[in-house]
């Protein structure tokens, strides 16, 4: 996502001056102290709360309410028959109000899922995987009216440089339904530009072989958007960003890995290996349970007028970690907690790993810090005489958004993020394996790590029942997610 105003070499830089679900602790968000922004290490038994602060309790843990499918490549073999839970004229969007590996739900964030639970949306298969034509992606994104796309193919999907568009709202694209390997996305990305859509269980791997510099995922103007346990590697402007303004708010990025943004690349301006970025003014916006790996900076960046939750997030290996502010001197506030950063080889040890921005502008910042940990323990979390508000409360939460320690986050984002972690490709098993051997780099093409993949084509056909439609596409879910 391009930026168009003020020059970003080295702008990133920090400032001197009804739902079961697997909780692990609860953390309580409002009326801790601003000291709390130089904890580091609160994982580990100790107890950095000031006087008068009630320490985090263990939650319950909940048994599963699915019981997890063999083969994470397998059709579900019946259908289910509706249940007293199944609204009788529409989608059961309650099903997203649970993730089956993780903590952070698809619509824990500002977004939600409700307008699924009107008329009974449509259901479009993909049955090529050919870039564009009848049955492809592209013509099923294309199509009117609310619909959720399901796969009957696998495999890779060669974009040939044109990304693909969602122009027309309502759209749940559930790539949780391909058959195993899933789909990958390549020499292409994906953008939103309308309201209500849902992103789930896609590859996206645009790579250098363009003619110009693109996001692997962006949001273009999309109000009411979720991006949940997507894989997005290889961007080479940002790698997963949002640009909805005010006007379009309300957005979630969860359970992502966004990882390898190509740094000496193709982009105009040069070095440019950059993760997420939050444009100017952009309200509601969720970025939680994520993990971002061997990027060079924006974990995410938030530029001014942006109001955001950051939660739960890992960043291993970065140079220039959380920024917020610039752009335009509207005030930017965010609550950024229980989130865990990782030093790698490029990353400095004596700098703070959340910061403000020098732009053009430079409006007041206001920020409840909490929670977040350190790797090593030495990193400062914020530097003394910030110019970030340091703020005792948080000044936005998403109501269904339950935090974890720093300890927990990264444990369950390994088990969780990117797609379809019971059944990763080679890519995503790479890059996991180097975030917990404290391995790996940032790249500047593909081929520095293998190039595009070329998975063998595969297809099976879907049986897409009349009732309990949003039972059955939660099978495929628990699949791809548990195994």
């Amino acid at each position: 996502m391009s930026e168009e105003r003020g020059s970003d070499s080295g702008s990133d830089r920090t400032r001197s001056s009804p739902v079961t679900r697997r909780r692990l602790l609860a953390l309580a968000g409002a009326g801790v102290t601003t000291g709390l922004t130089g904890c580091n290490a609160l994982g580990d038994g100790s107890t950095d709360e000031p006087a008068g602060t009630d320490s985090p309790a263990p939650a319950e843990t909940a048994a599963p309410t699915d019981a997890p499918t063999a083969d994470p490549t397998a059709t579900p073999a019946t259908a289910p028959t509706e249940t007293a839970t199944e609204a009788p004229s529409g989608f059961d969007a309650s099903v997203l109000d649970d993730s089956p590996s993780s903590h952070v739900a698809p619509t824990d964030g500002f977004a939600d899922a409700s307008w699924l639970s009107g008329a009974m949306p449509e259901v479009v298969k993909v049955t090529t995987l050919d870039a564009s034509g009848e049955g492809s992606l592209r013509w099923a994104l294309n199509r009117e009216g609310a619909r959720i796309v399901v796969f009957e193919v696998g495999g890779v999907i060669d974009l040939e440089g044109q990304s693909l568009s969602v122009s027309r709202p309502n759209v749940f694209v559930a790539g949780q339904t391909a058959p195993s390997p899933g789909i990958t996305l390549v020499r292409g990305g994906i953008t939103v530009g309308a309201d209500n859509v849902i992103l789930q269980h896609l590859r996206v791997r645009p790579g250098d072989d363009l003619s110009g510099p693109i996001d692997s995922i962006g949001n273009e103007g999309g109000a009411n958007v979720i991006v949940d346990h997507c894989s997005a590697t290889w961007g080479t402007d940002e790698t997963v960003s949002t640009n909805g303004g005010a006007e379009n708010p309300e957005i979630t990025y969860s359970n992502n890995l966004i990882a390898e943004a190509l740094n000496d690349s193709i982009h105009p301006k040069g070095e440019h290996g950059y993760g997420t970025l939050v444009m100017d003014r952009s309200k509601r916006v969720t970025i939680a349970g994520n993990l971002w790996a061997n990027n060079v900076a924006r974990h995410p960046r938030l530029k001014g007028g942006s109001t955001s939750v950051v939660v739960n997030n890992v960043v291993y290996n970065y140079e220039r970690a959380t920024n917020l502010g610039g752009g335009v001197a509207d005030e930017t506030r965010s609550s950024i907690v229980g989130n865990v950063f990782l030093g790698g080889e490029q990353t400095d040890p004596t700098e703070p790993v959340v910061g403000t921005t020098f732009t053009d502008d430079d409006g007041p910042v206001r920020a409840f810090i909490a929670y977040n940990e350190t790797e090593p323990a030495s990193i400062p979390v914020t530097r003394s005489g910030t110019a970030i508000d340091l703020v005792n409360e948080r000044p936005l939460w998403p109501d269904g958004l339950t935090a974890v320690r720093g300890a927990d986050a990264y444990d369950g984002a390994i088990g969780a993020v990117g797609a379809r972690p019971a059944d990763r490709d080679t890519i995503d098993r790479r890059i996991l394996t180097d975030v917990e051997a404290r391995e790996g780099s940032v790249i500047d093409s593909q081929e520095d790590v293998g190039g595009y993949p070329d998975f063998e084509p595969t297809e099976r056909a879907l049986d897409v029942p009349d009732t309990g439609l949003a039972e059955w596409l939660r099978e495929f879910t628990v699949a791809v997610e548990q195994g």
